[in-house]
């Protein structure tokens, strides 16, 4: 049984309408919910990248080191592949909310979006806390879809395209 089927969707998902990078949101994060994402990621095993001025390095032990005194900033990116093809990328940018977004060329048809549900129910119930989809740069409309603790489901909250 599918969470949401793609024929109610696709038109959400196009990435020539729509941009091509959804944003994932984590909205009231915590050092804590960081750190579940970090456990998350390696509890999973799921292959990563962890750029940090312009240099790879092994994925922090703890969510400190992603946030380090203002003397030591830089870019941080965060590469996270919880499905073979797809690549979740994360900017840690403030420890109050996890920033982030996926590619919608890699979300194509039932399959794909199925994987895509199961990895924002995986990583929603890790972290505890509600998982936010938008469209592309769209962070002041409603979201189009939700990770719901509650319900330990994902749902779709956008209708129809148009």
């Amino acid at each position: 049984m599918h969470e949401i089927r793609w024929d109610d969707v696709k038109d959400w998902f196009n990435p020539h309408e729509n941009g091509s990078m959804p944003d994932v949101l984590v909205p009231d994060a915590t050092m804590a919910t960081w750190d579940a994402l970090l456990a998350l990621i390696r509890s999973q095993a799921w292959r990563y990248e962890y750029d940090f001025r312009e240099r790879r390095h092994p994925l922090p032990i703890s969510a400190t080191e992603l946030f380090p005194p203002d003397s030591q900033g830089g870019v941080r990116t965060l590469r996270v592949w919880p499905d073979p093809s797809i690549e979740w990328i994360v900017r840690p940018w403030s420890p109050d909310e996890i920033v982030s977004d996926v590619s919608l060329h890699e979300i194509q048809g039932q399959e794909r979006l199925d994987a895509f549900c199961t990895f924002l129910r995986t990583l929603g119930a890790a972290v505890a806390k509600r998982v936010l989809v938008y469209a592309e740069g769209g962070n002041d409309y409603p979201p189009m879809m939700a990770y719901e603790v509650a319900d330990d489901r994902v749902v779709f909250l956008a209708g129809p395209w148009r």
